[in-house]
């Protein structure tokens, strides 16, 4: 079910499925919205979960915010008035930057893990991202991505939900998003992180490529790694049964 609510004064957008906790709060990546976790919050039918829209796109209130320390600033207020018991955040690309910005600078008791999806402790954005969103005027007539986005010979039927759903982020909101991933850097801090972390990465993703994944399990203690063979940037989309089965499997131990 699809909620609103007002946060600190902004209007808060937000899809909530209620069942047993803890509750996985999910946050998505660059230019996205929460309609990126339909397919994986449907694979984990039973367990309390959100998939939260930030600020700037499909009915949270903008303006957009450039930098992760901000982002982890709505995500606190928006736990502390919506979510009551214990809970872990479930973070793609820029939103696994959120999770582990949360991780150090919120800790709280009630958080019990963080899951990053094909993210990394550092973000570096494609030069050619940045590029386009410097010099395209209106949505709708950029050129494909640099390859990596999905799994080779993806479903074409995913594509187009992939693309439907990003209609509803605003082309300077997805901007914005784009820069504040480039400019996020905790590689010295990883150690700092006192929670369990999933890693789940996907071998043909160039985005995130699997060398990311690889450096948050050497330097976040406690943690559990998975690599999908053939997965691509979107593996919590193409792989939603797989992906929710680790996650399931990783809270039992909680």
């Amino acid at each position: 079910m699809v909620e609103t609510r007002q946060i600190d004064g902004r209007s808060v957008t937000f899809r909530h499925d209620r069942g047993t906790g803890p509750s996985l709060v999910c946050l998505h990546g660059s230019a996205g919205n929460h309609h990126a976790f339909d397919r994986l919050l449907d694979a984990l039918p039973g367990r309390d979960r959100y998939a939260l829209n930030l600020p700037g796109r499909a009915g949270t209130s903008g303006p957009p915010l450039g930098t992760v320390a901000a982002m982890e600033t709505f995500l606190s207020a928006f736990l502390e008035s919506e979510v009551a018991g214990d809970y872990l955040v479930v973070g793609h690309s820029v939103g696994g930057a959120v999770a582990i910005e949360h991780a150090l600078r919120s800790p709280s008791k009630r958080l019990k893990a963080i899951v990053l999806l094909a993210s990394g402790a550092r973000l570096r954005v494609h030069p050619m991202i940045l590029q386009l969103f410097q010099k395209v005027a209106e949505p709708g007539t950029l050129p494909p991505l640099p390859p990596g986005l999905y799994e080779r010979d993806a479903d074409p039927e995913l594509i187009a939900e992939t693309s439907k759903y990003l209609a509803l982020t605003p082309f300077d909101t997805a901007g914005t998003d784009w820069r504040t991933a480039d400019s996020f850097d905790r590689m010295q801090d990883l150690k700092l992180i006192q929670v369990p972390a999933l890693i789940v990465a996907g071998t043909e993703d160039t985005f995130t490529p699997p060398k990311y994944a690889e450096y948050l399990a050497a330097n976040i203690a406690d943690n559990e790694i998975r690599v999908i063979e053939g997965a691509g940037h979107m593996l919590f989309m193409e792989r939603a049964p797989e992906v929710s089965k680790a996650i399931e499997e990783f809270t039992v131990r909680l």
